[in-house]
C-alpha cells in the first residue's frame, strides 16, 4: 500500500472511533417510573402520558410542571425549566430527559407527543404506549395536580 493509502485509513478508522465513542457517551436509556426512582440518575429518556388536569405552566417563574404515568401507570410528577414549547397545551404524550431528584424528575428537555389524526384508532398490541392513558389506565381524574 502506498503512504497516502495507509494515512487514508488511518484517518478514517480514527474517524470511526471518534463517532461511535461520542454515540456511546450521549446514548441514554428509556426508562419507566419505577427505574427512574431507583436510580435517580441523570440524562435518562421517560416516556409517559401527561396526565389531563395536571400542567402547571409558571412563566414568571420559568417552569412548567405536569404529572405523567407510563405504560404500567405508575404516576411521577415532572418539572421542566425553560420556556415550555409552543404546543404543549395540545400534547397528550412526552419524553422528558433528566433524572430524579428528591422525588421529583427534574427535565432538562423535553419532546411532545400530540395525538394524530393518521396513528391506528386503539393503538397497537405490540405497543402498550400505542394505547391511550385512558385505555391503558383506565379513567383518569380531572382534578388538578397536588404540585404548586
Amino acid at each position: 500500500m502506498k503512504p497516502v493509502q495507509i494515512g487514508a485509513l488511518v484517518v478514517s478508522i480514527l474517524g470511526l472511533g471518534v463517532v461511535l465513542v461520542a454515540f456511546l457517551f450521549n446514548a441514554s436509556p428509556y426508562v419507566s417510573v419505577a427505574e427512574a426512582k431507583a436510580n435517580e440518575r441523570p440524562g435518562v429518556h421517560l416516556v409517559g402520558d401527561i396526565v389531563k388536569g395536571t400542567m402547571k405552566v409558571r412563566p414568571n417563574q420559568g417552569y412548567v410542571r405536569f404529572t405523567v404515568k407510563d405504560a404500567e401507570c405508575d404516576p411521577l410528577d415532572v418539572v421542566y425549566r425553560g420556556a415550555p414549547p409552543g404546543n404543549m397545551g395540545n400534547a397528550t404524550r412526552v419524553v422528558a430527559v433528566g433524572g430524579v431528584k428528591e422525588g421529583v424528575f427534574q427535565a432538562d428537555r423535553i419532546i411532545l407527543k400530540c395525538p394524530s389524526k393518521y396513528e391506528e384508532e386503539g393503538g397497537s398490541a405490540s405497543d402498550p404506549m400505542a394505547k391511550t392513558l385512558e385505555q391503558r389506565c383506565g379513567p383518569q381524574p380531572t382534578l388538578a395536580s397536588t404540585l404548586p
